[in-house]
């Protein structure tokens, strides 16, 4: 056979990174995404990220003032140094460190249900430690409980303090429905994004 006949073999997993496992077991081989793959998954998230983002904040921002009154404080009266600049720019006047720690929470939660996903899946490196390193799997799974069901909580309470607010009667399931399908949602949005990341684990 020409050596010069391998030159024409499948490209598709040429260059691919190799990911060491932890444990010394058998590396992960990514193939190369298309850009067709990648373009459309970025370009979904350039659409339904601030979107959601900006609901979720809404929702979580309330919630946090009515736990924490601190939270109300806006940012041009915080004691940092030209902090008080941001009055003078269009809507900033308004903003909040409730808003501000919304939008960190929601990064947060959304980023644990995809590690979440991806330590289902054992693909990730904490459950894989399970045994070797009970006392940090559990511990790291105790934050990730008090952290989603604390976000959840925070969103209870604002759709709760919203509808409170509202002219008309809100029935009493809305706000517990409304929460369910809210820690649905980040999940699913989690899913979505560790099934990308790991759909090219071969």
């Amino acid at each position: 056979m020409d050596i010069d006949q391998f030159e024409d073999f499948d490209e598709a997993f040429a260059h691919t990174p190799v990911d060491a496992e932890p444990d010394g077991g058998t590396p992960q081989i990514r193939r190369r995404r298309e850009s067709q793959e990648w373009l459309t998954f970025w370009s979904a998230n350039a659409i339904i990220l601030p979107l959601v983002a900006m609901i979720y904040a809404s929702v979580i921002s309330e919630g946090l003032r009515q736990i924490m009154p601190i939270f109300q404080m806006r940012l041009y009266r915080m004691p940092v140094p030209g902090a008080g600049m941001i009055r003078q720019w269009d809507g900033w006047d308004r903003v909040d460190l409730a808003f501000v720690m919304s939008l960190l929470l929601f990064a947060l939660v959304a980023w644990l249900w995809c590690r979440i996903f991806i330590e289902a899946q054992g693909l990730g490196r904490i459950a894989k430690q399970r045994q070797q390193n009970p006392f940090v799997f559990y511990m790291l799974t105790t934050f990730a409980v008090v952290l989603i069901g604390g976000d959840a909580l925070i969103f209870y309470v604002g759709i709760s303090a919203q509808s409170e607010s509202d002219w008309n009667e809100t029935p009493a399931y809305v706000a517990p429905l409304a929460t369910v399908l809210y820690s649905c949602g980040l999940a699913v949005l989690g899913w979505w994004h560790s099934d990308y990341h790991t759909s090219n684990i071969v």
